[in-house]
């Protein structure tokens, strides 16, 4: 993609008019440098809307001149005569660099993280790949600033581009865009399955962190845009069916993990047994149900290794516990694992039956006894074993 676009050749000689208006091609343009740099007082420079013409000599930025015709003589270039000492009055030459400059704003500029970064799902714990997209809108608020800082070294006749400027702060948006996206998951403590009702947010964020950069360059963002924010379609699949799984409760995992450790014993071949026995019951949560029952028979909790194989029976007593979080064996009885300090329990006790539920359930699955109270003062669902409201402090 070109980033220079030559203008219209001219002839080296004295010119008396100056002006631009724009590529012939019609194509947004951000910055063109007149071809010719000698020039005589009583020329006129047109300046048409939206631009703003600079003068510029020795590496400075002098006179700037707004929309208008303009003659030019030593009143309205008090910065060049200074530098220079132009003689009053007559046709005197001149040599100069003359800058136009678009004022007007490009609000469907694109940006994206060219490659994915890793953040955890607050929420989840998951360490997902994150990519970015959106779209900015750019406009030149000082004229001196932007060319001393950015293009001093265009070509004489050549326009630069809105692509050019695109590619020159695409590393500034990038990197602060990261950084404000995974300090926005994590202060808010929301998931990245959620985060589509928070891009207004985090696109105001996003603004605020790039605006003193561009600033430096004499340069605003205006209407910055996050789009989306989204990990590989296989990761996002993995966190929303990891989502599901923990709103079924601890009974799905026991169920799941006992599952999972009878499809290994039947490809294994030194467990024909269990494996003729899982052929026998099939292979569902009926048979997940009855395999859990099967290792109580054994007398024991079965660990799982990270990829999901048996690795060892640990004796659990008569009348032993198997820990829903980490699957060590505990004495029956005990509210607490011994292994990991973990709750026993996962879930929701029914005042009734004692049987436990899935958090967020609002009656018990078993006698379907209500699980919440509900707050008469302020609605707030509270325990069933609370005697007080946990919000406002009113009997329940």
């Amino acid at each position: 993609m070109a980033i220079f676009g030559k203008g219209t050749e001219q002839k080296e000689a004295l010119i008396d008019r100056i002006k631009y208006d724009g590529p012939q091609n019609g194509s947004p343009w951000l910055v063109y440098k007149y071809p010719s740099e000698k020039f005589v007082l009583g020329s006129q420079l047109v300046v048409n809307q939206g631009q703003e013409a600079l003068f510029f000599k020795g590496g400075e930025a002098l006179d700037l001149f707004g929309a208008g015709t303009h003659t030019l003589h030593t009143g309205n270039l008090p910065l060049l005569n200074k530098l220079v000492n132009l003689p009053f009055g007559g046709k005197t030459p001149f040599t100069a660099e003359v800058y136009y400059i678009n004022k007007t704003s490009k609000l469907n500029m694109n940006w994206g993280t060219p490659n994915s970064f890793p953040v955890e799902d607050p929420k989840y714990g998951l360490l997902l790949s994150i990519r970015a997209h959106g779209t900015y809108g750019l406009r030149i608020n000082d004229t001196r600033m932007f060319i001393t800082e950015l293009v001093g070294a265009v070509p004489n006749g050549s326009t630069v581009t809105y692509e050019f400027a695109a590619s020159y702060f695409s590393g500034l948006l990038v990197s602060k865009i990261k950084n404000v996206v995974s300090a926005y998951m994590i202060r808010q403590k929301i998931s990245f399955l959620e985060v589509t009702g928070y891009l207004d947010e985090i696109s105001k964020d996003c603004q605020e962190a790039v605006k003193d950069e561009f600033d430096r360059f004499g340069a605003e963002v205006v209407n910055f845009y996050v789009k989306a924010i989204t990990p590989p379609k296989d990761e996002y699949e993995k966190l929303r069916t990891y989502k599901e799984e923990l709103a079924l409760g601890g009974d799905f995992y026991t169920q799941r993990r006992s599952l999972d450790i009878m499809e290994n014993l039947a490809e294994n071949n030194g467990a024909g047994g269990l494996a003729t026995a899982g052929a026998g019951l099939g292979m569902g949560l009926g048979f997940a149900t009855q395999a859990g029952g099967m290792f109580h028979n054994l007398g024991g909790a079965m660990n799982i290794a990270p990829n999901g194989s048996a690795m060892n029976v640990q004796p659990a007593g008569n009348g032993g516990n198997t820990c829903p979080h980490c699957g060590a064996a505990n004495p029956a009885g005990q509210k607490f694992c011994g292994s990991c300090g973990k709750p026993m329990v996962v879930g929701v006790t029914c005042p009734s039956c004692g049987k436990v539920n899935p958090v967020g359930q609002t009656f018990c699955g078993y006698c379907g006894t209500k699980l919440v109270k509900k707050c008469p003062s302020c609605g707030k669902e509270n325990d069933p074993s609370q005697k007080f409201c946990g919000d406002c402090g009113t009997p329940l």
